[in-house]
């Protein structure tokens, strides 16, 4: 009987051990596609602005990304804010120069391939609307 007991004592070990390391390898699954926020930064604006007459085109949004093989290994070049900078630029061309400026860099892990770093930026376009040079430069 007593062998029969430790027969049993030795299963459900197993059965605890086994399903205490499926529990951990499912937790660590869950980081599949999962975003950390790791950095945003503000800034007044791009240039230094000396007038108050200027008019805000709209809001715009620019992004750049890199991924790095099991996190460590980069297989692309490093996000490029001035990438993402021109990005928003493109989407007014009668604009000048951006304000309130907000630039968030993200990593989005995907478990077990590599790290995707996403660099995100959002600003304010502003400019003359009226302004005839953006028009010429494209009629050239």
């Amino acid at each position: 009987m007593a062998n029969q007991n430790g027969k049993l004592n030795m299963l459900v070990k197993k059965f605890l051990f086994k399903g205490v390391m499926i529990l951990g390898f499912l937790s660590s699954i869950n980081c599949i596609g999962s975003h950390v926020s790791k950095d945003i930064q503000v800034f007044d604006s791009a240039t230094i602005v000396r007038s108050t007459e200027y008019q805000i085109l709209g809001t715009g949004t620019g992004q750049d990304s890199s991924f790095y093989l099991l996190g460590m290994f980069p297989v692309t070049k490093a996000p490029s804010v001035e990438l993402a900078l021109s990005q928003v630029m493109e989407k007014f061309p009668e604009g000048k120069t951006l304000i309130n400026i907000r630039i968030q860099r993200e990593d989005r892990a995907y478990f077990p391939l590599g790290l995707v770093t996403v660099l995100t930026v959002k600003a304010d376009v502003v400019g003359d609307p009226n302004d005839n040079s953006a028009k010429f430069k494209e009629t050239k």
